[in-house]
Parts: structure tokens; sequence; C-alpha cells
């Protein structure tokens, strides 16, 4: 096996990432036949050499409409996030660089934390590297999910923990123009050997390129300062990923989306047709070309009655409904129960929200700590917490509302927010409302670093 081997559970998970990243960043329609295969028909003229390039599986993905659910929810849920304060508390002034340049492009602990849940919401899945920049200056690095290719754990020092970690990045290939921007595949190696911390930058042959063995002066560390992050716990292992429901609804509305348009097409355009007449004698049909016929001959239209069109509006329908529920299930229950029943599934679906945050919160917490102890320094006190508190009188239905809207632009995340903290909408002019959508817009984060795998 070679370093770019990928952990069992990696690839059983990678086709769902693929699908999310493309869900995410509107590429389902450029993927082709992976989300949208050709009807027989198309497949037998291609065949047959009656559409040697294509032409009608091209016109028939152009019609089919692919619908940004996933990005809206996202940006919405995201403009959720930004409204909560962390309470950050990192006791030592070596620490406090963090607040405003934790991040390894600049960026300080609350960008990360929105950076994180957006991380785990979208994939379900992320992790930070600590490490300190050529000033000795500390930083933690934000990996997806699909750089995450491989992992060990075993006993040390007496407890189970990270043995070998391996991540996959992209680093600009050498020899090109100051204008080129191919990239090539690197595999960062994180290893205890011996008992201490050791990295190892390797091409994708497994040559190394570079080996480190990181230490602040002559303290060597022993143990990986590496955080898994999820949307449940952070743990190596792989957690659900909250918006998947969605994603295949828009998927599948997508896909049925071809069939609606292509049937409304078929029926605007009725086939010409004719017996007993030369095809020769035919070359050009229109509104404004007639058509002399030899005698004997007929001619009419053939016309489809589109019967099972509305089936397939009412089915797009469905998966629309089905993933506005999916996103309001993130935050909140849509269920019709009242009283305690209600409030007791509510806390249940609260937990979604509530995790993931949660596990951001613990696994940023854990990185400053990490810092703190690779520069000797007591980590005992050091803290990022992140308050998350919900009115009991929320009323499932109206949230599931709001959720519509948010992915429509119609309402902002601050009215969403608002609802949740006081079970109240507030109240505000259309101008407002408009400039705090406007606000949410403009909120999406900056992504970590990416893979290379798709």
């Amino acid at each position: 096996m070679s370093v770019s081997t990928q952990h069992p559970e990696y690839s059983k998970h990678l086709p769902k990432w693929v699908m999310m990243r493309d869900a995410l960043n509107d590429l389902v329609k450029q993927k082709n036949e992976i989300y949208l295969s050709k009807t027989p028909g198309m497949i037998v003229a291609e065949r047959e050499g009656m559409d040697a390039e294509g032409k009608i599986y091209k016109g028939y993905m152009s019609r089919a409409q692919y619908p940004l659910w996933v990005q809206d929810s996202l940006r919405s849920m995201n403009g959720l996030l930004t409204r909560l304060k962390p309470e950050i508390n990192l006791v030592h002034s070596q620490l406090e660089i963090l607040k405003t340049q934790a991040t390894d492009d600049g960026f300080g602990l609350d960008q990360l934390f929105v950076r994180c849940c957006v991380e785990a919401l979208s994939e379900g899945r992320y992790g930070l590297l600590v490490d300190f920049d050529d000033k000795g200056q500390p930083y933690i690095a934000m990996y997806d999910a699909l750089s995450i290719i491989n992992w060990k754990t075993g006993d040390v020092g007496g407890r189970k923990d990270s043995k070998l970690i391996v991540l996959q990045e992209k680093h600009l290939k050498e020899g090109q123009d100051k204008y080129g921007h191919d990239k090539v595949d690197r595999y960062r190696e994180l290893e205890l050997v011996d008992g201490l911390y050791e990295v190892n930058l390797l091409d994708d042959k497994g040559g190394d390129i570079q080996k480190f063995e990181p230490a602040m002066g002559v303290k060597r560390l022993d143990f990986i300062p590496f955080v898994f992050g999820g949307s449940l716990d952070n743990t190596p292992e792989i957690d659900d990923i909250p918006l998947l429901t969605m994603a295949k609804c828009a998927i599948k509305y997508y896909q049925l989306s071809a069939d609606y348009f292509q049937s409304l097409y078929l029926t605007a355009h009725p086939q010409p047709y004719t017996t007993g007449a030369e095809q020769t004698e035919l070359k050009v049909t229109g509104p404004i070309v007639a058509w002399q016929l030899p005698q004997g001959a007929t001619c009419g239209y053939l016309e489809i009655q589109g019967n099972g069109i509305e089936k397939t509006k009412s089915e797009m329908e469905s998966q629309k409904n089905s993933a506005v529920e999916a996103g309001a299930k993130v935050l909140d229950s849509g269920s019709n129960e009242s009283g305690e029943a209600r409030k007791a599934r509510q806390n249940d679906q609260h937990a979604s929200l509530h995790t993931v945050v949660k596990a951001a919160a613990e696994a940023i917490e854990q990185a400053c700590k990490y810092c703190a102890l690779w520069l000797g320094l007591d980590d005992s006190e050091i803290r990022f917490t992140v308050p998350l508190e919900f009115a009991q009188d929320i009323d499932p239905q109206i949230l599931a509302q709001l959720s519509n809207l948010m992915l429509a632009g119609k309402v902002s995340s601050d009215t969403a927010w608002s609802y949740l903290q006081t079970g109240k909408i507030p109240e505000r002019d259309f101008e407002a409302e408009q400039d705090l959508i406007e606000e949410d817009q403009a909120r999406m984060p900056l992504s970590g670093n990416t893979s290379s795998s798709v």
C-alpha cells in the first residue's frame, strides 16, 4: 500500500461528500450522466448514428433545472451562526494572537468557528491541525472531509489516541510560469515515531519531499496535535451529514425536472407526418411552408397527450417540500405535537444544531489547548464556549415556513434566529428586513484546505 491509500470508512463515505460538494457548488449539471441518465431512446439514437453528437441529450439536460436549495440553506444557516458570540478565554498572552489570526490564512477564532460549523453541516466532518509559523506564532490549519484520507488510532501513553493521520493537499506544480495554476497532489503524513510527533510531506508516489520534527526549542510533542471535528462529536468516526437529505431532494428534483420540461417541449412541438409522399419532396417544414402532396398522400401531426406531466410536476413539489422539511429539522421538529411531548421532540431535534455548535466549540478549545501545551503552558483554564439557548414555545410549522422563506431569500437569518431565541417574530419594516437579507448574502465564510480527490 502507498501513502495515498484510503481508510475503508473514507472510501465508504466519499460518494456522499462528492455529491454534497457538487450540490453546494452548482456542479450537478456539469457532471452530465452521473446525475442525469440518458433515456433508452437517446442511447439507441446515438448508437445507430442518428444523433452522433448527442444533441438530443444536451437539449434534455439544458432544459432541466437544478435548484440551489442546499447552497441557499447553508447560507441562511451561516447567517444564524454568525449571530452567535463565542466566549473566549485564552489565559496566556502568547495565545492572544489566535483571537485575530488563528487560521493559516489570517482569520480569527470567530471565523474559524463559523467555518467549522459550515463544514459540519455540509460534510459532517473536518479536521484542525495546530502548527507554528516561521515567527513562532501558533495557528490552526483546517482540513475538510475529503482531505483526511487515512488515520489510525492505538494505545498512546495508556490512552486511545491517533498514531497516524494522512492529509491530502494540493500544491502548485513546480516549473510552470508565474501565471500557471496547475496543481499536484501532496500528502502530509502526521505520525508518532518512537512516541514523538513527526511530519512528512510526500509526493503521490510516496517519495519524501520534506521531513519535520516539530519542536518549540528542545520540546517535542508526544501526541499528534490534530483534532477531528464532526456534526455530533469530535472523534475519528465519521458523523452524519445534516444537509444530505436536502441535497438528495435537490438532485431528484433536477432529474424530475428534466422529464417535466422534456414533456412540455414535446407537447409544444407536435411532430408532422405524411403517408404516400416521397421524403425528398418534403425538405422543409414550418409555419410559412405549404406542402404540395401527390394524389392519395395524407399528412397530419403526432401529438402527445401529456397525461403524466402533472404527476411529474406533483412529485417535483413533493421533493421541494421534503427539502424544506429537511432544512427545518436541522433547527427544529416539523411535528404537529403540542405540550410537553412537542417540547421534548423539539429538544431532540435541537440536538442537530446544538451538537454542530457544541462540537465545533470543543474542537477549537482543544486546538487552543494543544497550542498551550506545545508552548509548555498550563491549558487547564483555556476556554472557548458558545452559548446556545432556544425558546421553549417554538411552533414547528412557523419555523418550517421561516426556513422556506430563508431559502427563497424572502426573510433574513436574523428573523429566524430571533424566533428561535424568543418564540416571537421581530417587528421591523420592509427596508430594514431587506438590508438584513443583503447582509446574509455577503456572509459565507472562506473554506478550509480543499482535497484534490475529485
